[in-house]
């Protein structure tokens, strides 16, 4: 049986996934190509205390699909925000931060951290394989944030509340309302292609070039549109058969930055091609598709400077990344992209 008759295709929205996804952004803003001095501005709005416990909280990538999914419509700041407040405040970091995909080993290890209790050598070293922790001269510092976090929950649940709405009263709320009409829009768009596509293809046009290998196991697949979170996508599992999945839903034309006239997708189009490495890159990937490793060896680069041109490549929309479901990655040049930057190119210099 194909996978689009045997998976059943779902449809959320809410503001309150691009709360997490903006936080996470604005924390790592470089990475996601979002202009650093801006996100900085946005985080000194935030009272002081308020923004020191964000800051520590971004090192556990808060983006509860699961959770989010579970809330009431709407899905928005001031739902999220009463939801939290109904919960324990020793309970609060389990909730956001425990996926359900998580491995039972390192579930266990964050429950049973108490102040007492220090990681054992092993136990540091599946954090940092789990979190894909660079083991650098910054690894001891990570690892001591992650256990102050996690060993004392209580007390940084009750403050990440209150980080949280602070977060919310100085730039979200009002941001929420910028981007909602652009979520609807776009979901409405995304349902409409739906009923034309199958999955599979469906999915990658939606991901900007994620293509997955084996949907046979799932049942059921929820789909929801981020603003903040273009081109990227986010996904988890909340049971082995069902998936959650957000799709990039910013218009080509739009900047994250309110007010910005220049698309994010031009700068970011733009930039992919004005390295000769990456452009070395693309012509390889237009001839087959190949692995990281496999680029690597053929360029004799480094593989972490192999990843990174290939994330401002995925970032600018031009390869294409298919995962097998033995979790392997190969990419391929994705023309998609070449012709989108073209057109907003000729399309901004005109005017229109």
């Amino acid at each position: 049986m194909s996978a689009m008759i045997k998976t059943k295709i779902h449809w959320d929205i809410g503001t309150a996934y691009d709360l997490f996804i903006s936080l996470r952004i604005l924390h790592d803003p470089e990475r996601y190509g979002v202009r650093a001095f801006w996100a900085a501005g946005v985080r000194s709005r935030i009272p002081v205390d308020h923004r020191e416990v964000l800051n520590r909280a971004s090192i556990l990538r808060l983006v509860p699909l699961t959770f989010v999914n579970s809330l009431n419509q709407p899905k928005n700041s001031t739902q999220l925000m009463a939801k939290l407040r109904s919960i324990p405040a020793e309970e609060i970091l389990e909730t956001l931060a425990i996926q359900p995909d998580m491995p039972e080993e390192i579930k266990n290890l964050f429950l049973r951290t108490t102040a007492g209790k220090k990681w054992t050598r092993e136990e540091a070293q599946s954090l940092i394989q789990r979190f894909g922790i660079e083991d650098n001269k910054q690894t001891k510092q990570i690892l001591t944030n992650y256990y102050e976090v996690w060993s004392n929950r209580k007390e940084f649940g009750e403050k990440l509340i209150l980080g949280l709405q602070a977060y919310v009263d100085t730039f979200f709320a009002e941001e929420e309302q910028r981007i909602l009409p652009v979520l609807e829009q776009e979901l409405s768009y995304a349902r409409m292609r739906a009923g034309s596509r199958p999955l599979p293809a469906m999915l990658e046009e939606l991901t900007a070039g994620v293509r997955y290998g084996d949907f046979e196991h799932l049942s059921d697949i929820i789909l929801a549109p981020t603003f903040w979170g273009s081109p990227f996508m986010f996904s988890e599992h909340p049971t082995d058969t069902k998936m959650i999945v957000l799709f990039g839903a910013r218009p080509g034309t739009m900047s994250i930055i309110p007010g910005e006239i220049v698309p994010d997708a031009l700068l970011r189009g733009m930039k992919a091609m004005a390295d000769p490495t990456r452009l070395r890159i693309l012509r390889h990937l237009a001839q087959e598709p190949q692995t990281a490793s496999e680029l690597s060896r053929v360029l004799r680069l480094r593989p972490p400077t192999v990843t990174h041109h290939l994330a401002q490549l995925r970032l600018a929309g031009m390869v294409q990344v298919y995962l097998d479901p033995n979790g392997e990655r190969k990419y391929a040049a994705r023309y998609e992209g070449f012709e989108d930057t073209q057109d907003l190119l000729n399309r901004f210099v005109r005017g229109e």
